[in-house]
Order: structure tokens, then sequence, then C-alpha cells
């Protein structure tokens, strides 16, 4: 097995690395709490295996970074960590994360976004220089939808080398308590990486939340749903 240096450098981390802040991607560099108290426990061996094989890099970009709480830091954590547990499912894993923020003054209120416009103009404008996924998490989602709230909004199929394409080309989640983000991300996620709604299969991550059988465990793939996403062209291996 490769070194752990050679590893972070495969993915674009050098220098002296933070195995759980630099490796795992976890912004305050500590494992999240589970909201039920259950252990959380990760593993360098399984996370070292992943990289050899199918993966994508994830840029996480707070918009109104200056309103965010220890608690919205932990919630984000959290997501990073059932995401990586939800797509070992299907062998695809999750690389290199990047932690960037946009402060309130230079969001333009898109910190607060109140219509799916402005989730996708959060998506047209929010990117980082580089080849990860661009995920954006507004401080103040507040977006009605039929007598509820939007939790996200994602492209389907996203693009990967013109990531500033017109059109939504990015994906946006909410925060709304540590269970229902980190579904909403991976959720969101995976419409990024092809997957379409699967609202007749409630325990399936990509049945809509109102319409799941659970927050917590609604979160299964598919043989076929792995194939398509890891076929999507952000998605490389090989470290």
């Amino acid at each position: 097995m490769p070194s752990i240096r050679d590893l972070a450098g495969c993915i674009g981390v050098s220098g002296d690395i933070s195995i759980l802040r630099d490796f795992f991607g976890f912004f305050r560099g500590q494992l999240p709490p589970d909201p039920t108290g259950a252990d959380v426990v990760v593993s360098l061996k399984r996370q070292a295996a992943r990289l050899q094989g199918d993966h994508f890099h994830l840029n996480v970009i707070a918009v109104g970074v200056d309103q965010f709480t220890d608690a919205d830091d932990i919630e984000v954590d959290y997501s990073i960590f059932k995401l990586r547990n939800i797509y070992d499912q299907v062998s695809l894993g999750v690389g290199r994360i990047l932690h960037w923020g946009v402060s309130t003054a230079d969001a333009d209120g898109l910190d607060s976004p109140t219509t799916e416009d402005e989730l996708e103009e959060i998506s047209e404008r929010m990117h980082a220089p580089n080849d990860g996924i661009d995920l954006s998490v507004p401080h103040n989602l507040n977006v009605p939808s039929d007598g509820g709230m939007v939790l996200g909004k994602s492209a389907v199929d996203g693009p990967c080398q013109d990531k500033d394409d017109k059109g939504m080309d990015g994906s946006v989640v909410g925060l709304f308590g540590s269970e229902q983000t980190a579904r909403s991300l991976a959720h969101e996620l995976g419409h990024y990486l092809t997957l379409e709604h699967r609202n007749s299969e409630p325990k399936n991550l990509m049945c809509q939340s109102g319409l799941a059988s659970s927050i917590r465990n609604s979160v299964e793939l598919t043989s076929g749903q792995g194939g398509d996403m890891r076929d999507h062209c952000m998605v490389g291996s090989g470290c």
C-alpha cells in the first residue's frame, strides 16, 4: 500500500498533514459527534483503499462564512462523515475535501436565499479553482416549496472541465440539522453524479426526504446507481 504521504500527494495535499483535517476533510480537525450518541469511527486503511479506486474531490463553500458557528461546522463535518459511508457501499470514494468561505458582504444576499432562482445563482457564482465538485452551503437557506422547504438543489449530471457553464453547475445544500443536512448533501451530490429521484423506493438515498422512510437510514444505493456515478467524468481513479 502507498504511504500516507504518497496518497496525500496524489490528491493534492502537501506539507504538514493533519489526518482528520487534510486527509478526511473535517473542517474542525476532529471527529464530529453523531447526533444519536453513536460512536464515530473512521478507517485510515479504508480511506487509503478508496483513493486507489474510483473517487472524486469536493469543495465545500460556506456562503456567509462569518455567520457559521461551531455547531454549524459540526453539522458540515458530520455530513462529510456520512457521505463517505453512504458512497462506500457502492465502492465510490471521496478524496480531497477543501473548505472555502464567502463572507456575508461578498455573498450579496446569497447567504440567505429565498427562491430557487437564487440557489441556481449560487451554483453559477460560487466556484473553487480546481477539479473538485463545488457544493455551496448558504448559512440561512429559506426557500419554500409546496407547503414545505427546499433542502437543496443540484445540477443533474453536472459538468466537469467547465464548471462555469451556463445554467446550474454545482450543488447547494442548506443547514437543517445534522441528520437532514447529511442526507441532503449526499442526495444532491448524487444528482450531480447523474442520479435521478427514486421516490418509489423510500429506503433509497435518491428518494426525496418527504417520502423517505427514515432521514437517518434511507441512504441505500443500488449497484446500478453506483455504476452510473462511477462513470461520471468528475470521478477518477488510481492513487
